[in-house]
Order: structure tokens, then sequence, then C-alpha cells
């Protein structure tokens, strides 16, 4: 999973955006911030001609009402998003073209050598007309002179030692890096041709109608469909003589929710909030999963451009807790097997999802029956 930090420090926001591949992640995030920018432009209008603090609590209020009836409409709003979203699968997007991002190291560079002290340079002193009268006071002199040079040179020949010593050094550390920096560029580029092989081979195989290319086929397609923030994009795909049959992991009632509103009470400078009640939970959770299973259908139908599927069959499972037994349960909760004719004559997008579910001969577990069909209060 790719997640994305998206912050928005005029509204003291923060919130976490999870998709499974990083371009629905990185849409996400990008759709989340723009609502934000919008929000803090809102704000700053009504700030601009009211200015003091129970109209920007109030505006809060509003704004996170709004977001929580935004969280509800979601959940009815799955089969159309699916609808306007170009269900497809894209190879060609999977294809690995980067380059290696590691730089090469560099070589190292050939350190300077001081020009050699020559035996010229270091004459005597000048000599004066004592020096010329003691012939001692020459031979001292000369012998300075000498003696400075042989510092000198000794000094110039330790230096060039040491650093063609250390010069020699860096260049096995470099011929080593080299080495090593050759090795990872090619594993990468075998990685990358491996990959890209293995998606010609998947291309091919579903032109070819093989399984193991249809599923590919169809999981591809499904992991660009958007889905409510906190559903799982988890499935498993089989098929066989042209039906996929797929086992889909459906939200539990944790993903509704539970907020309706928020009002802002001026009185005490606070905030009250406004609950859903449990059949309008139940009601919306109806239609996650009634629309999420319409929603999967519909994607791997459209998606399949080279007509390998002429069935799909779907069982969506979900996550609860058996409240008489007081432990987690996972339970196929919905099950509907439809042919590709029989779907394409369903105009979708004017459809109850519940009522076209059942009219697909679709079978749903007690539990949800009696979540989606206990009568209204």
């Amino acid at each position: 999973m790719i997640t994305i930090d998206v912050r928005h420090d005029g509204l003291g926001r923060l919130a976490r955006v999870v998709a499974p591949v990083k371009t629905l992640a990185e849409r996400r995030a990008k759709r989340l911030s723009k609502h934000w920018d919008e929000v803090e432009g809102r704000r700053k209008g009504l700030l601009r001609h009211a200015g003091n603090a129970d109209v920007y609590l109030k505006i809060d209020a509003e704004e996170r009402t709004k977001e929580a009836e935004d969280a509800a409409s979601s959940l009815t709003a799955i089969l159309l998003t699916a609808l306007q979203q170009t269900a497809s699968a894209d190879w060609a997007l999977h294809y690995e073209d980067a380059a290696f991002a590691e730089a090469a190291p560099a070589e190292p560079p050939r350190p300077p050598l001081e020009e050699e002290p020559q035996q010229a340079d270091f004459k005597p002193q000048p000599l004066t007309l004592a020096t010329l009268l003691s012939p001692r006071a020459m031979r001292r002199r000369k012998e300075e002179a000498r003696a400075k040079f042989e510092t000198a040179h000794n000094g110039w020949s330790y230096l060039k030692r040491w650093r063609e010593h250390e010069y020699a050094k860096a260049c096995d550390a470099f011929q080593s890096a080299a080495a090593g920096w050759n090795a990872r560029q090619t594993n990468f580029f075998d990685l990358q041709a491996r990959t890209n092989a293995r998606l010609d081979a998947l291309v091919q195989g579903y032109a070819r109608g093989e399984a193991d290319a249809v599923t590919g086929h169809a999981d591809l397609a499904l992991l660009s469909l958007d889905r409510p923030q906190g559903f799982p994009v988890f499935w498993s795909t089989s098929y066989a003589d042209g039906v996929i049959q797929i086992d889909y992991d459906l939200p539990s009632m944790a993903a509704v929710p539970v907020v309706k509103a928020v009002k802002y009470v001026a009185s005490r400078q606070g905030f009250d909030t406004v609950a859903l009640s449990e059949r309008e939970r139940e009601r919306l959770y109806g239609e996650a999963v009634f629309q999420t299973c319409l929603a999967v259908l519909h994607t791997l139908f459209a998606s399949d451009t080279a007509g390998a599927t002429r069935a799909v069959s779907f069982n969506g499972w979900a996550n609860f807790v058996d409240t008489a037994a007081m432990r987690p349960v996972r339970a196929c909760i919905v099950s509907v097997t439809v042919d590709r004719a029989r779907f394409a004559e369903i105009d979708l997008a004017k459809v109850d999802p519940k009522a076209c579910f059942r009219a697909l001969n679709g079978a749903m577990s007690p539990k949800l029956a009696a979540l989606v069909e206990r009568p209204a209060v």
C-alpha cells in the first residue's frame, strides 16, 4: 500500500491517504489538499466580514458537518463513481523505464605536486670581506645552504610519497566502489527487463485468454477503482472457461461514519456532535455493499477489451463481531453470478442497487438481510 501524508497549515489539518498504487494515492491526496484550500478560502472570505471567534467556530462546525455529509454520501456514490471512471487495465503504466537513480562514484583527482626543490635555489648567503678572508666561514655558509636544501628536498620527497600512497588507496576504493555500483546498476536493469518481459508475456497471454494473464488484467482494473476512505483493498481471483471468480473483501460496519453533523454552541463556545442513528448507518452499509458489488462487476466487464470474460462470479466477504459468541467472524455476505450479455442490458446509472442485485438472483447472508431489510422505526 502507498501512503501519503497530507498537511494543511492554514487549517491545522493532517490526514494520511492510503491507496494500493501511487497514481491513485496521489490523486486522492491532491483532491483532499484542494478541498482544504477551498475550505480555507471560504473561511477567510467570511472572516473578513465578521472577524470574531464565534463566527470562525461556527464556520468550523459547518465545515465539519460538510465533511461528515461527504463521508456518508461517498458510500452512496460508489457505483456512480465507478461508472464515471474509465475502467481500464493499462499495462503500459506498469512497465519499468526508470533510470538508475544512484550516482556513479567519482574518480579521485590526481594529487597536486609542488615543483621539486633544486640545490641551485639554496645559495650561500652573500659573501662579505670577512667571509672571503675566512675559509672556515665560507664552508659554514655552504654547509648551511646544503642543509636547507636537503631539508626542503626531504620534505618534498616525503609529501610526494604520502600523496602517492593516499592516491593509490583512493584509487583502490574507487575501483571497489565502481565495481559495486556497476553490479547494482546491472541488477537494476536486469530486474527491470525481467519485469517488462513478464508484462509482455501477460499482455500476449491475455490476448490468448490464458488464466494467469486474465486474472492479472482483472487485478489491474480493480486497482484503478476508486473507493471510499477506509475501505479494504483485497481480493483473490481465479479464471476458467471464460468465468472469473472473485472473492472480494467488503468493508465492515466500522467503515460507516458515525457523525452526522457538528453544531456550534455559542453559549459555551463548544461543539455538539449529532450522531447517525443505527438505522441510518445500516442503510448506508447496505448501499455500500450492493454498490461495491455492482461497481466491481462493471469494472471487470468494462475493462475486458479482449472479451475473455463471459461471466463473473462475485463473492463478497466481510469481517464482523458475533455479538452472541463475542468473537470475530469472517463470512461471505453477498454472492452473485452474472453473464456479460445480461449485465450489459442494465442501465446502472438508473438502478436501485439492492433491487438490481436481487434481479440478478444475488444471494445475501441472513446477517446482511437483517440489516438492510429491517423496517425503519
